[in-house]
């Protein structure tokens, strides 16, 4: 059949010339109208669009969280009720108090933290709360009413199964697992209605020294983690590491909720330098400090408490000479010898040669990068760039759900190709998710140009749950390359920075604020340059099981720590370093009976020696000998770990056996400067801005295609 019928067609060629004209307007503005209308209908559905997309991925991210997810999505600590179909609500959290001693190169801290259960129910609760990676947790108490409860060590299982039972006879008990290095949770349960909960966690951690300044280091927040898909390497076995962990609920991120009334933290330090200082600072909090005498300071906040949104930190200035000096220190735990050295370089550089270096950059720009941390990062990056010199090789990739690097591998540094990598740098935007490895791959594929050194730099805020596989391409690829590492943003992985760097045996440098770039970056330099100290290695007068067992090379500014257990009781002897500086050799002796009684010593020691003992038993394919050893060690230093928890019950039960406890959820503040569509938004394969432009076009060119058909057809 023919679409025109015979009459029309007849009547359309009997038109007189002078007719075409006016059709042609016609036509026109038909089209005019057309394209008007379907570029209303589009900004009117691009509106609805993306305030459906961000309503549905609010919620899409709280949904995440009925199915198991690692807790690392809690960004403070905070009380979690649950309401026992799988959603989460916060308790109103009164306060937290960080009590600190800072003493030579250890900090003894107590973190303690307030709730109390607005509800008329009898609730089980959740403290989720984050901690420096190297924290050694090792003491738990809870005050619930009039009643403390002390916290003791078992195996993870075994501890979950006495907290459960006591839940289910009505007695008050508490349990304290560790689901990442820097990530521990408190279940805490019966709490009745209008009960106030005090939560004391303790730890020791080592000090860090770094470019004639100390600092301590509290992280307050957590940046939420993309978790790649289908990337895992064969011989992956990081659900061998977590077979006994449950899975925590996952919590949707509130990034418009008032962190200063939901977690205001306060601050209460007492500063023990050992040695005249010169100043003390804290780079992102306002502090007073008050002299207490006798080489002791308190150190507090000007506005008594601050927001939980990004890390506190707190550094000072002792005098120091300018060469090279080592400081030796001892403990005696349940009948062993624990050793703790620090090898301090000169506070000023010893020499000016320089050295020709293969340099590549690697860059973050997925979608957590987005706001402050990825023009951090990008000052960050142009400012290396300017110091490369003729003579160097370098390259550029930038990483978030793909890879792209500026050249196919490392070229000469010239006019030419630095002005390429300037143009590339200021056109990155953050978006996507956070596809590390095959960014990380990419630039250790091939070995650094013969007589070059070969380094990589690393900005990142490390947002991302799959470091055991990261580290295990840094073991097996990284050869005679450094690798350092740059954290951006005011809560980044800490975790993740400083061991990257340790396996990569470089350094690490956090950057939290566009003000310090230039500073951290000029520090760094200095470092990427010209190595201080290498092939450093230490001679004890007796076997020594010693954390790291390869000593790293020894930067300008920073020192290498090693921390061990005598095999045998012995305080003679002597210790012996030696290296080599630009070549030349260096050596350095110290008595034992120079060595400085202190406390803590083991239990770091005890942690560094299980995080060992974790990499070589995933190296193995989870060997179970290994994991027993770990387990061994934690229980005998009384240490949370992956394999052992804290555990508190009060023998006397407060309410009737097996009744039933409602639950409630946490709603955190994203960490300071992140955008907040980047801590709510799902990450997925096509970056949001897409999707919501290429939908509303579709719709638009749809609605405007059925309205012209409407128009002409009449129905």
């Amino acid at each position: 059949m023919s679409a025109v019928s015979p009459d029309i067609a007849a009547a359309v060629s009997s038109l007189p010339p002078q007719r075409f004209p006016a059709m042609r307007r016609s036509g026109l503005r038909d089209l005019l109208r057309f394209v008007g209308a379907a570029l209303m209908t589009g900004l009117v559905a691009s509106l609805v669009l993306m305030a459906a997309i961000l309503f549905l991925a609010g919620n899409a991210y709280a949904q995440s969280g009925s199915s198991p997810i690692a807790g690392d999505d809690l960004q403070h600590g905070a009380l979690l009720l649950s309401d026992g179909v799988g959603g989460r609500v916060a308790a109103p959290l009164l306060g937290t108090v960080v009590q600190a001693e800072l003493s030579g190169l250890i900090a003894r801290v107590k973190v303690t933290q307030t709730f109390k259960n607005p509800d008329n129910a009898v609730r089980e609760a959740v403290y989720a709360f984050p901690l420096p990676e190297t924290a050694a947790v090792d003491h738990l108490e809870m005050k619930i009413g009039e009643r403390r409860i002390q916290g003791q060590i078992k195996e993870r299982q075994q501890a979950r199964q006495i907290y459960e039972q006591a839940k289910q006879e009505g007695k008050k008990a508490a349990l304290v697992e560790q689901w990442r290095p820097n990530l521990f949770t408190t279940s805490v349960a019966p709490i009745g209605p209008g009960d106030e909960i005090v939560v004391e966690i303790e730890y020791q951690q080592s000090l860090r020294y770094d470019q004639g300044v100390f600092s301590w280091r509290f992280p307050l927040a957590i940046t939420p983690r993309y978790s790649p898909g289908g990337m895992a390497p064969e011989g992956d076995t990081q659900s061998v590491m977590e077979d006994e962990t449950a899975r925590l609920p996952g919590c949707a991120c509130d990034v418009e909720a008032d962190a200063r009334t939901e977690n205001p933290v306060r601050f209460d330090i007492t500063l023990v330098p050992g040695a005249p200082i010169s100043e003390v600072h804290s780079r992102y909090h306002d502090i007073a400090m008050k002299d207490l005498g006798d080489g002791r300071y308190r150190v507090t906040l000007e506005e008594d408490t601050v927001p939980a949104d990004r890390d506190f930190e707190l550094t000072w200035t002792p005098q120091t000479g300018q060469a090279p000096q080592a400081a030796l220190f001892t403990e005696r735990f349940a009948g062993e010898d624990y050793w703790y050295l620090m090898l301090m370089p000169a506070s000023e550089p010893t020499t000016t040669v320089r050295l020709p270096r293969e340099v590549t950059f690697i860059i973050d720009t997925s979608g957590s990068m987005e706001g402050a941390s990825i023009r951090q990062a990008k000052d960050a990056l142009l400012m290396a760039l300017e110091r490369l010199q003729s003579g160097d090789f370098f390259n550029v990739i930038e990483f978030n759900l793909t890879t792209k690097p500026l050249f196919a591998a490392p070229v000469a540094v010239d006019a030419m190709s630095l002005k390429k990598a300037h143009l590339f740098v200021s056109k990155l935007r953050a978006d996507g998710g956070t596809e590390v490895y095959p960014a990380l791959k990419r630039a250790l594929e091939a070995p650094p140009t013969p007589g070059m050194i070969g380094q990589v730099v690393f900005l990142t805020d490390g947002a991302i749950d799959n470091e055991e596989q990261l580290f295990d391409l840094i073991h097996e690829r990284l050869n005679a390359r450094r690798l350092f590492t740059v954290g951006i943003g005011s809560a980044p992985n800490a975790y993740f920075m400083n061991r990257a760097a340790e396996f990569g045996r470089g350094t690490f440098t956090f950057i939290s604020d566009l003000h310090e770039v230039g500073e951290k970056m000029a520090a760094l330099f200095q470092k990427l340059e010209s190595p201080a100290l290498t092939d450093v290695k230490a001679q004890w007068p007796m076997a020594v099981d010693r954390w790291p067992a390869a000593i790293g090379d020894l930067y300008q500014g920073e020192p290498v720590i090693i921390i061990g257990k005598a095999a045998a009781s012995t305080k003679r002897g002597t210790l012996t370093l030696q290296g080599a500086v630009q070549g030349k050799g260096w050596h350095s002796t110290l008595a034992l009976t120079d060595a400085v009684p202190t406390s803590g010593i083991a239990a770091m020691w005890a942690r560094r020696k299980i995080e060992a003992l974790l990499d070589e038993s995933r190296r193995q394919g989870g060997s179970e000998t290994v994991r027993d050893e770990a387990v061994q060690l934690a229980l005998k230093h009384h240490l949370v770990s992956r394999f052992t928890s804290l555990v508190a019950v009060d023998v006397t039960p407060s309410l009737p056996a097996d009744m039933v406890m409602e639950k409630t959820a946490l709603a955190p503040a994203a960490p300071h400067g992140m955008v907040a569509s980047m801590a709510n938004l799902p990450a997925g394969a096509t970056p949001a801005t897409w999707q919501l432009l290429g939908g509303a076009l579709a719709l638009g060119l749809a609605l405007g295609l059925k309205r012209r058909q409407v128009g002409r057809h009449g129905y």
